[in-house]
């Protein structure tokens, strides 16, 4: 069911302090009439408190449409999307935030660094980038029109044996109006021009792209086009305490590819997915291919299920004696856990085995968690990837009981959610 945008945007509408001050004198007022009042008379009374209640929803109106710039402002919030990085900025009013619409590709040698995102504004100024059999760039120096230069130091980093990701991160405001020039300190040094702009102003999330909602949840689908290629950015609204980590891009481990994310042509045929490597979670961008002679062509996004960690922690204590019968249970993000039994595997590791509860009827199934401040191995069953037992080294090798905090409790929560895209 889709989302009520309107219903949305009133809910947030805060009511003008003097305005708010009167209706609950008014409401006070009628509540202590109603206490005062003899039972015979209370049909009466409900009438003139309906009556009085409506009178007030009018008053309400008539004050808010006599000051309607008042309203509108309070209505509209402004949304900027910074591509690339993947995030909506929400704000009362537009803030001027230059970004880098189309990433930039630079060869380096047999490989490639591709700067995937570029944001400034009075805040912060934020580059992403990803290499491919390319050096490891640790850090950049930006160059402004006017000449003056700034060093940025990766502030995040992954790697791995061929490929990195990495993130630079600059607190203030710097002056990055028109080009700008980006120096890689590579052997030869490599400069890579970069053309910004000031980040397009939108009032909702529907004007940012094709919106579905599903189980309370709502995804943007964000498209540009980029040579034979369309990207696809995908941002949610929720009101539950997660954030998400896959929009099924790369998908529940051990699940089927056909609960990952797909698009389809209008034949029906799946085309290939081109993964955009990010910094950080949620995994959010990618590319799919749509030909120049296709530019009007219409595909459908379908994502089947989506990855999400939820903001929660239980501390829980286990018996450290082997115990084949032990049927402990506890909740965490609302989600059941029974700990059905523990054993030594070595004469300082023990094994928890566990009953997630897993369930392919229902939104949303727990799969995993971690524990908080040990180095710890799960095996996962191999058709759902929740957890089947978790296994850790003790501390304290004679204690009787032992304590863990469990945390970051991930969840596979189900759609699906579909989208009808244009690539041009």
């Amino acid at each position: 069911m889709r989302s009520n945008p309107i219903k949305e945007q009133l809910e947030t509408i805060p009511i003008p302090p003097e305005l708010g001050h009167r209706s609950l004198l008014g409401v006070r007022q009628a509540a202590a009439e109603r206490q005062a009042i003899n039972p015979s008379a209370r049909r009466q009374t409900k009438r003139i408190i309906a009556a009085m209640s409506a009178a007030l929803v009018l008053f309400m109106l008539t004050t808010m449409f006599a000051d309607h710039s008042r309203v509108w402002s309070a209505i509209q919030k402004a949304l900027q999307f910074v591509p690339g990085i993947g995030i909506v900025k929400e704000e009362d009013s537009p803030v001027e935030r230059y970004v880098m619409n189309q990433p930039v590709t630079v060869e380096v040698g047999a490989g490639s660094i591709l700067i995937t995102g570029f944001m400034s504004d009075d805040e912060m100024t934020y580059i992403t980038m990803a290499g491919k059999d390319a050096p490891r760039v640790k850090d950049i120096t930006l160059v402004n029109e006017r000449g003056e230069q700034f060093k940025l130091n990766a502030s995040t980093a992954s790697w791995g044996q061929s490929q990195w990701t990495s993130g630079f991160w600059h607190i203030g405001k710097l002056d990055v109006s028109g080009q700008v020039t980006l120096i890689f300190p590579l052997d030869p040094v490599v400069k890579v021009p970069i053309v910004l702009a000031k980040a397009e102003t939108f009032a909702s999330y529907t004007e940012l792209g094709e919106t579905a909602s599903v189980n309370g949840v709502s995804i943007t689908a964000i498209t540009d086009r980029i040579g034979g290629k369309t990207r696809v950015s995908l941002v949610s609204r929720h009101s539950k305490d997660f954030d998400v980590s896959d929009y099924g891009i790369y998908g529940v481990y051990m699940h089927e590819e056909s609960q990952k994310l797909q698009v389809t042509d209008t034949s029906g045929k799946k085309l290939a997915i081109e993964k955009i490597p990010g910094v950080s979670s949620p995994a959010s961008e990618f590319f799919f291919p749509a030909p120049e002679a296709m530019a009007e062509s219409s595909y459908t996004l379908t994502i089947p299920e989506i990855s999400v960690r939820y903001k929660d922690e239980i501390r829980i204590e286990l018996p450290t004696e082997t115990d084949e019968h032990l049927n402990q249970t506890f909740k965490i993000a609302g989600f059941p856990v029974m700990i059905t039994k523990v054993e030594h595997v070595m004469e300082n590791k023990l094994r928890v085995y566990m009953d997630l509860y897993y369930n392919e009827q229902t939104t949303e199934s727990l799969v995993n968690f971690s524990i908080d401040g040990l180095s710890h191995m799960a095996k996962l069953d191999e058709k759902t990837g929740a957890i089947e037992y978790i296994e850790f080294e003790m501390k304290d090798r004679g204690s009787k009981k032992v304590s863990l905090k469990l945390v970051q409790p991930g969840v596979v929560m189900r759609g699906p959610w579909q989208f009808l895209l244009q690539s041009s």
